[in-house]
């Protein structure tokens, strides 16, 4: 409250006083209540100002551009047209160039205060990334490490004790501990993305918000994508069955980043723990996951389930859970969602494919079964060397300002024998979900 305020609430109380003075008691209670009415004015008044100071004054975020040819862009719009707008006065030092770094400065300060010069490498950067996280679908089950070198050694927790009845004056016997680690590899993917645009030109403005939102969703996209598919065999893998592929193979080549994905580890390393289902996905088909698990499946706040769209689909029918009967309020018919089985939760992944009868994608064509994945999300680790990085450079011949997105990112499962890794099972050739 202003000192203001606090003025006007103290001569309130002073006329009050005055009045009771000179008029008796008589008629206190209605001046008691236009004070109240008055005060609390005066607390909303104070309340939607700190709303307005919080929303405008201390997340920059949120902040946008209120006119001239940026308008309605955020702080990161602002960011990325100024890297572009760089790599284009590397090479031209025109009094265009010059009109419009002008234009990007002002744009800038009506969003941040500070003039926007440390936006690229912190906070925007940072906010980008963010984004990035909130999108992700299989990442985000996973504990995130920030890897300050490649490779990066993870310890582990030490080995069962041994425990023994004891005796009195007696040395116990010992237990030599068993130690471990993880070990984190970090690999590189990039995206290079030619764009031919001039900044004096308005509809690089207008494609701004498209190009971040497009950036965020790739990035997601292909993060839970090598995360679930990854595979370093370049013949027959798991994605591309009966064709090789290379590491420029067009919307293929990122499988080949350099670790085997969660759905590797069944369908390859350890193949008792993939189930061929060969029917229609049932409740049980979802109990039997959890019982290949063993121990792992135990706890519902470390196990999940990762399933493709059609199974999930077919899913939200099962009876168990479909009708008001069966499941009340939150039954499928009612909600359209299904989040949890059995206790424990259940993501449904676009880049979890339908595959054919072997439980593999079989390269150039159509899957026709489903597949239903459970995991101790205890046993992974994702680490990333480098987040999300933007670069941008001019190419004075193509005319065309050239964007490179890339990321370091590293997968490991715990036990380091996948051969014999229990913690990760497979149910596949799901039918009838087409």
């Amino acid at each position: 409250m202003s000192l203001q305020e606090l003025e006007a609430v103290k001569k309130e109380l002073a006329d009050i006083s005055a009045f009771v003075k000179e008029r008796g008691e008589g008629r206190v209670k209605d001046e008691t209540d236009r004070l109240s009415s008055a005060v609390e004015s005066l607390v909303e008044s104070s309340k939607e100002t700190r709303r307005n100071d919080l929303l405008v004054g201390s997340d920059s975020h949120a902040r946008r551009v209120e006119a001239g040819p940026y308008v309605g862009c955020d702080a990161l719009d602002m960011a990325i047209v100024r890297s572009l707008h760089k790599a284009s006065h590397a090479f031209s030092a025109s009094t265009g160039s010059e009109r419009w770094a002008g234009r990007i400065k002002a744009a800038m300060d009506s969003v941040t205060a500070a003039g926007g010069d440390e936006l690229v490498a912190t906070s925007e950067a940072s906010q980008l990334w963010n984004d990035v996280n909130l999108e992700t679908m299989v990442a985000s089950l996973f504990s995130r490490i920030s890897m300050p070198t490649t490779p990066f050694d993870i310890p582990l927790q030490l080995g069962d004790v041994n425990w023994y009845p004891g005796s009195e004056n007696v040395s116990a016997k010992s237990t030599a501990l068993t130690t471990g680690k993880q070990t984190l590899t970090a690999h590189e993917l990039v995206a290079e993305v030619p764009w031919s645009l001039s900044l004096e030109e308005d509809a690089v403005i207008a494609m701004l918000p498209e190009v971040r939102r497009t950036l965020v969703r790739n990035a997601a996209e292909v993060i839970d994508d090598v995360l679930l598919n990854g595979d370093t065999s370049a013949t027959n893998g798991i994605n591309s069955d009966g064709a090789t592929i290379t590491s420029t193979t067009p919307g293929k080549a990122h499988w080949l980043v350099g670790f085997d994905g969660l759905l590797h580890l069944p369908l390859v390393d350890n193949t008792s723990q993939a189930n061929n289902l060969n029917g229609s996905v049932t409740a049980a088909s979802y109990n039997q996951a959890l019982k290949m698990l063993g121990k792992y499946g135990v706890r519902n706040n470390e196990s999940v389930f990762i399933t493709d769209v059609n199974t999930y689909l077919s899913s939200l029918a099962l009876d168990e859970v479909e009708t008001v009967d069966k499941l009340g309020p939150a039954a499928t018919i009612l909600t359209g969602q299904l989040g949890v089985v059995y206790g424990h939760p259940l993501i449904v992944s676009e880049q979890m494919r339908l595959a054919d009868t072997d439980g593999k994608v079989t390269d150039g064509a159509t899957g026709t079964t489903g597949r239903i994945l459970a995991t101790n999300r205890s046993q992974w680790r994702v680490g990333f060397r480098r987040e999300l990085s933007i670069e941008t450079e001019r190419d004075i011949q193509k005319r065309q300002n050239v964007m490179v997105v890339s990321m370091r990112i590293a997968l490991s499962e715990r036990t380091g024998a996948r051969a014999s890794a229990t913690h990760t099972a497979l149910q596949y050739n799901v039918t009838g979900v087409v």
